[in-house]
């Protein structure tokens, strides 16, 4: 019998989440039903800091869920973290003799025509998705399947994943009993997700994730990922950068950023209380500053690397665990770049926690496609070429 759910997993950098959530709209909306999850030490731009530890965690990760919805876990989504992803864009344009109504097989000739990318050794492909189309060279859209036209012009987004990343996490999977997985480009899914939450079809925003040891830049424009970029930067720095001040262990630095407050003037002499420790607040909040100024510079550099103009009034968002919820933080983030940030927002209460937006994409990405025929693996003709 198929599962009624579908089942995600994610790998931040500092812990590996597995949920699974149940559809509850075709617009990607779901309810998380289980959760799991387990620590571990992350990665860096090439490799797993203790890759001998990855099966393990995926089997706890899945465990956790397998034991609270009291079932096996068949298949699953598996979301490649920014480090172990490439990402282009392209343009096609496809022609027809006389005016027509687009249908979905005139979308995928302009996703065909637009991959003139070879993949490079070491990569497999995760496929293409539209960004937006241009229908006679004027109107713009998100989708145009049902619209009248003669010529369509479409912006893609390709994603390619390291066979790294892909073997060690299908060698573990394998080793569980699970056979069927799909593997889904974790920053397309996370912006995309957030611009559609946040503002709608057809926008732009620049989504910036700061987790514990590094930092996603994402710009997405209409339905895809128009640039991404990851460097190695986040709240965990801002606590080895307060033992070295401060003098204290790795933890207590850790415990020590849930008092800081960057909102506050603080003066000489001035101190945070943290069991029954005093901390120097205004040492504490002048380092924190320095590293915050160090990552905007980071993500303003990033951009040297996208060779398009992005409009002045996209809005830029802050997501992730590691600055979300420095109080303070936004404020000093957005004064660095010159910019006015937004932080993630949600109604919803499953979906409210800055930490799991990653998730929250994944599943977004993994209900919409997620087919009644064929499940999983009808994604997977489609997004896997090249995983043998």
């Amino acid at each position: 019998m198929k599962n009624d759910f579908v089942t995600i997993l994610d790998f931040g950098s500092s812990k590996i989440t597995c949920m699974a959530a149940s559809k509850v709209s075709d617009k990607g909306e779901f309810s998380i039903r289980a959760v799991g999850q387990v620590a571990y030490n992350g990665f860096d731009s090439d490799v797993w800091y203790e890759p001998n530890s990855i099966p393990d965690g995926i089997s706890q990760a899945i465990g956790q869920v397998e034991a609270k919805m009291k079932t096996k876990i068949k298949e699953v989504f598996v979301g490649v973290p920014g480090v172990f992803c490439a990402e282009v864009t392209s343009e096609a344009t496809v022609a027809f003799h006389s005016k027509k109504k687009i249908d979905e097989v005139d979308i995928q000739d302009v996703i065909d025509k637009a991959d003139i990318y070879k993949c490079e050794s070491g990569y497999s492909p995760l496929g293409g998705k539209p960004v937006c189309f241009i229908l006679n060279g004027v109107l713009k859209l998100p989708n145009p399947v049902g619209m009248i036209a003669d010529r369509l012009m479409g912006v893609v987004s390709f994603s390619y994943m390291k066979n790294y990343f892909r073997d060690s996490v299908v060698q573990a999977l394998r080793k569980i009993g699970i056979n069927k997985y799909c593997f889904i480009n974790t920053c397309e899914a996370q912006a995309n997700y957030i611009n559609q939450a946040m503002f709608g079809e057809n926008h732009t925003v620049l989504v910036v994730d700061i987790g514990h040891i590094t930092t996603n830049v994402m710009l997405c424009g209409g339905n895809g990922l128009l640039f991404e970029r990851t460097f190695a930067l986040g709240s965990g720095y801002f606590a080895s950068d307060l033992c070295q001040v401060l003098g204290c262990d790795f933890n207590f630095a850790m415990s020590a950023l849930e008092k800081i407050n960057l909102n506050l003037e603080v003066q000489s002499g001035d101190a945070y209380s943290l069991n029954g420790k005093m901390i120097d607040a205004f040492q504490a909040n002048e380092v924190v500053r320095a590293r915050i100024a160090q990552i905007a510079e980071y993500i303003i550099k990033s951009f040297r690397f996208y060779d398009k103009d992005i409009p002045q009034d996209t809005p830029i968002v802050l997501t992730g665990g590691g600055l979300a919820h420095l109080r303070g933080g936004l404020d000093c983030l957005a004064a660095n770049l010159g910019k006015k940030v937004r932080m993630y927002e949600s109604f919803n209460v499953q979906t409210r926690r800055n930490e799991y937006t990653s998730c929250y994409g994944l599943i977004f990405e993994a209900v919409k496609n997620n087919k009644s025929k064929g499940g999983v693996l009808a994604f997977l003709r489609r997004d896997r070429k090249g995983d043998k």
